[in-house]
C-alpha cells in the first residue's frame, strides 16, 4: 500500500464492519463446559456465518439445566440489559444441533482438522470457514455433522509435517483471500489455558480473518519470520485479534504488530462480538465534565493520589464488568478511575451506554492502553503513528474519556517502560487537550516522568493489590520521599475484589490529612496548576537513601540468591541430554522471567520446574534459539539485580550492561555477560551455536555465586516481595 493510502486510513473504526441493528436474538445455551473447545469451535463458527449479514444468534456458556443457568462469561448480564433497554425479542433454542439444522443452508460441508499431531490445522479450518462456509470439525465432532446430512469437504489430517508447515501453507494459499486488515492468533498448545480460549470464532469467520498461531518470541525464529512475511502484505492500520501463544510474552506479541502498524485487541473470553456491535448507537458521543478550576488549586504541602483500574484495551474486561468490580455495592464511595476501550463506540456501543448510564459521581473514565487499542505507538511506522494518535483522541472524546494510559514497551531492550523523549512529546502534542497521560503497569518512583510539555505524562509510582496494606504503602512512600506537593498515580491491580480492598482501607486516611485521594481528571489539573506555579521540580520524586533501600537495594539483594539458584539450575539443564534439556526448557518457567520478577516465578523450585507443565517443548530445530533466549534472560536478570542491590536503577539494556561492567568488574568476570548481550544484539543475523550457549550457561553459575556473595541479602533477612507484584 502506498504511503498516502496508508495515512488516509487513519479512521480506525473503518477497520471493522458496519453492524446492522439487532432486532431479535436466537439464544443458544448448549450446557457444554468451556473446556469442550472442539464443540464450541464449530458452533461459534456457525454463529459467524449466521451473523455475517444479520446479527441474530447469541451463544451462552453455563448450564441451562442448573438452578440459575449462570453464564460463565457474563453473557446473561448483557442479554438482560439488551432486552430491557432495547426491547429485543428473544427466542430460546438451546439444542445446538437444532441451531445447525435451522441454518444448515448457510453451510457448505465441513473440514476435518487434526487434534492429535498438527493442531494448527484447527486454525486453517477456522479460516476456511470464513472463506468457504465449511465448518471446522474435530474427528470427535464429526458424528454431529453426519446426523445433519453434511459432507466432508476436506480432511487436513496427515497433510502437514508440523504446525509451522501448516502455517506456511496457510500464508501462501489462504492469506491472499483473507481480510488484510485483521489477523487472529489462536494458541495451539493444548491443554494450556491459552489454547482453550475459543470464544472469538464468530467474529473471525464473519470478517474472513486469517487465524493462525504464530508466536513472536525469539524462541521461534521460523514462526517470527513467517509472521513478518505475512505482515508485509497486510493493510495497515489494522488489528490483531484474540491473544498470544503461551510461548510468547504479551509485550513481544504487541510489539511486533506495532512495528507493522497493527494494534492489538485482547479479545479472548469475548463471546458474541458479532452481536454486540449491533446494539446501541455507534454515533452517540459522551462527555465527562472536568472539575471546576477552583477545585484544582494545588496545596504546597499535600500528597495527591489517584487510583486507576483497567484492562480496558481488552474486550473481555468490558464484558466481565472489569472483573466484577463495577458491581461492587460500595462503588462510588471514593474517587476511582476506570478504563474503557474507546473502540466500544463501534464494537460495543450498547455496553458503553450501560457503563455511562450506571456511572456514579466518583467514577472517572480514563482511556486504557494505548489509545484506540493496545499498542506501543513509539514503534509504529512514521507515516501512520500521527494518524493513530489523532484518531485515538477522537475516539477518547466520543467515549467520554479525557485522559489516557499510553504505554510503550519493548522487552528486547527495556525492562520497564521505554524512555523515549521524542515519542512522549508526540503523544503529548497529539493527545492534547486531555488533562494528562499515564503509563507503567509496574510501579516505581525511579521510572521516568514527564510533567512538562503540552500535557503531563506520569509513570505509576506504585501498584495497589488485593491483600496488601495499600494505604500503609502510600504513607510509607510519602515518608521516604519528601517531595511536596507530591503526585502519586497508582494502578489498581486488575483482579476481582480490588475495589472492595481499597474501600475497606479508606477510613484510615483520617489519620493522614496530608494525603488526598482525587479523581484522575482532578489529579492532573492539580498537577498542571502546581507546575504552572513553579511547584514542580526535577527530579519529580526526591531520591533519598530510604527510597533507594525500599525500591532498589532490598529487592536487588534478595533477588540475587534466587538468581544464584536459578543459574545453577540453568547450568544443569544446559548440560543435560538433548531431549531432557528440551523438556526442561518447555516446562519450566524460564520464559516468564522475560517480564516478571524472579520472586514471582522461581521462589519455589518444584513450582518453577512445572510452571508450564503442559506446554509443548521446543523441537531440536528450535532448541538453540530456546536455550539462548533463556540464557540471555537469566543474564539480564542477574545484571539488573546486581545493579539494584547497589542502588542503581536498571531499565535500558545497553545502559544496564555498561553500569554492570563499571560496578561489578572486580566482583566477577563480565566477559560472559558481554558476549551474551552482544549475541542478543546480533540475533537477527543468526543464533549462536548451541555449544557456545551451553558454555555461557555454565559460566553464569559461578558469576551468580560471586554476585550473590558480594551483594546478596543475608540468611536472616526477610523479604516480603516489596515492591509489590506488578500487573
Amino acid at each position: 500500500m502506498m504511503t498516502s493510502d496508508r495515512a488516509a486510513n487513519a479512521d480506525l473504526t473503518r477497520i471493522f464492519p458496519d453492524y446492522k441493528p439487532v432486532r431479535r436474538l436466537i439464544v443458544c445455551q448448549p450446557g457444554w463446559p468451556v473446556e469442550q473447545v472442539d464443540a464450541w469451535i464449530w458452533l461459534r463458527c456457525l454463529q459467524g456465518l449466521v451473523n455475517r449479514d444479520q446479527p441474530q444468534l447469541y451463544l451462552m456458556t453455563g448450564d441451562p439445566r442448573a438452578a440459575d443457568g449462570k453464564a460463565a462469561l457474563h453473557e446473561d448480564h448483557w442479554l438482560s440489559w439488551y432486552r430491557e433497554k432495547w426491547q429485543i425479542h428473544v427466542e430460546r433454542l438451546d439444542d445446538p444441533e437444532a441451531v445447525l439444522a435451522r441454518f444448515r443452508h448457510l453451510v457448505r460441508g465441513y473440514v476435518l482438522y487434526d487434534t492429535e499431531n498438527v493442531l494448527q490445522t484447527q486454525n486453517l479450518a477456522i479460516t476456511r470457514c470464513g472463506l468457504d462456509s465449511t465448518l471446522p470439525v474435530a474427528p470427535g465432532q464429526e458424528a454431529v455433522m453426519i446426523r445433519q446430512g453434511l459432507t466432508c469437504s476436506d480432511d487436513l489430517r496427515g497433510r502437514f509435517a508440523d504446525d509451522w508447515d501448516a502455517a506456511e501453507w496457510a500464508v501462501e494459499h489462504l492469506w491472499p483471500r483473507c481480510n488484510k486488515r485483521m489477523f487472529a492468533n489462536f494458541c495451539v498448545h493444548r491443554p494450556t489455558w491459552y489454547a482453550m480460549a475459543h470464544e472469538l470464532e464468530d467474529f473471525v469467520v464473519a470478517n474472513r480473518v486469517l487465524a493462525l498461531d504464530l508466536p513472536r518470541s525469539r524462541v521461534f525464529r521460523r514462526s517470527l519470520n513467517l509472521y513478518r512475511r505475512l505482515m508485509k502484505t497486510a493493510e495497515a492500520p489494522g488489528v490483531q485479534l484474540n491473544w498470544h501463544c503461551i510461548w510468547d510474552q504479551e509485550k513481544e506479541f504487541v510489539a511486533e504488530a506495532a512495528q507493522c502498524g497493527f494494534f492489538s485487541l485482547c479479545s479472548l473470553r469475548s463471546p458474541n462480538m458479532t452481536v454486540h456491535g449491533g446494539v446501541g448507537d455507534p454515533d452517540r458521543a459522551y462527555r465527562q465534565a472536568l472539575p471546576p478550576a477552583e477545585q484544582c488549586v494545588a496545596a504546597p504541602d499535600k500528597v495527591y493520589v489517584c487510583l486507576y483500574n483497567s484492562d480496558g484495551d481488552a474486550t473481555w474486561a468490558m464484558q466481565n464488568l472489569h472483573s466484577d468490580n463495577w458491581l461492587d455495592p460500595d462503588r462510588g464511595s471514593f474517587p476511582f478511575g476506570w478504563g474503557f476501550l474507546p473502540l466500544m463506540v463501534k464494537l460495543m456501543p450498547g455496553m458503553l451506554q450501560y457503563y455511562q448510564e450506571t456511572r456514579l459521581a466518583n467514577d472517572c473514565f480514563w482511556g486504557p492502553s494505548s489509545g484506540a487499542g493496545y499498542t506501543y505507538s513509539w514503534l509504529w511506522p512514521e507515516d501512520l503513528v500521527d494518524g493513530y494518535l489523532r484518531d485515538s483522541r477522537r475516539l477518547l472524546d466520543q467515549s467520554g474519556q479525557n485522559g489516557c494510559n499510553m504505554v510503550n514497551w519493548f522487552l528486547r531492550d527495556w525492562w520497564r517502560e521505554v524512555e523515549d523523549d521524542r515519542a512522549v512529546a508526540r503523544e503529548q502534542a497529539l493527545l492534547d487537550p486531555g488533562p494528562g497521560l499515564v503509563c507503567g503497569l509496574g510501579g516505581s518512583p525511579y521510572a521516568q516522568n514527564y510533567p512538562f510539555g503540552a500535557i503531563p505524562k506520569l509513570h505509576s509510582v506504585h501498584i495497589a493489590n488485593v491483600g496488601r496494606d495499600n494505604i500503609g504503602d502510600i504513607v510509607r512512600l510519602s515518608r521516604e520521599c519528601p517531595t511536596r506537593p507530591a503526585f502519586y498515580f497508582l494502578f489498581a491491580q486488575i483482579a476481582k475484589g480490588i475495589f472492595h480492598q481499597l474501600d475497606s482501607e479508606m477510613s484510615r486516611l483520617a489519620d493522614h490529612p496530608e494525603i488526598e485521594i482525587v479523581s484522575m481528571d482532578r489529579f492532573f489539573l492539580l498537577l498542571k496548576n502546581a507546575r504552572d506555579r513553579g511547584l514542580i521540580r526535577e527530579p519529580f520524586y526526591a531520591k533519598t537513601d530510604q527510597l533507594a533501600e525500599t525500591w532498589l537495594k532490598a529487592p536487588g539483594r534478595n533477588r540475587l540468591p534466587l538468581y544464584e539458584k536459578l543459574a545453577g539450575e540453568l547450568a544443569r539443564a544446559a548440560t543435560a541430554a538433548p531431549k531432557e534439556r528440551r523438556r526442561i526448557l518447555g516446562q519450566a518457567g524460564w520464559t516468564q522471567l522475560v517480564s516478571a520478577e524472579i520472586e514471582h516465578v522461581a521462589r519455589d523450585r518444584d513450582l518453577f520446574l512445572r510452571y508450564f507443565e503442559s506446554r509443548t517443548p521446543p523441537t531440536a530445530e528450535q532448541e538453540p534459539d530456546a536455550l539462548f533466549y533463556v540464557a540471555f534472560t537469566v543474564a539480564w536478570g542477574l545484571v539488573r539485580s546486581a545493579l539494584e542491590a547497589q542502588g542503581v536503577y536498571a531499565n535500558q539494556r545497553d545502559q544496564c550492561l555498561a553500569d554492570f561492567i563499571r560496578t561489578c568488574r572486580t566482583v566477577t568476570d563480565p566477559a560472559p555477560f558481554e558476549a551474551l548481550f552482544a549475541a542478543w544484539q546480533e540475533w537477527e543475523a543468526g543464533t549462536p551455536p548451541l555449544g557456545q550457549t551451553v558454555a555461557w550457561c555454565q559460566a553464569l553459575e559461578p558469576a551468580a555465586r560471586d554476585l550473590a556473595d558480594r551483594f546478596g541479602g543475608g540468611a536472616d533477612e526477610t523479604f516480603t516481595g516489596w515492591p509489590p507484584r506488578s500487573i
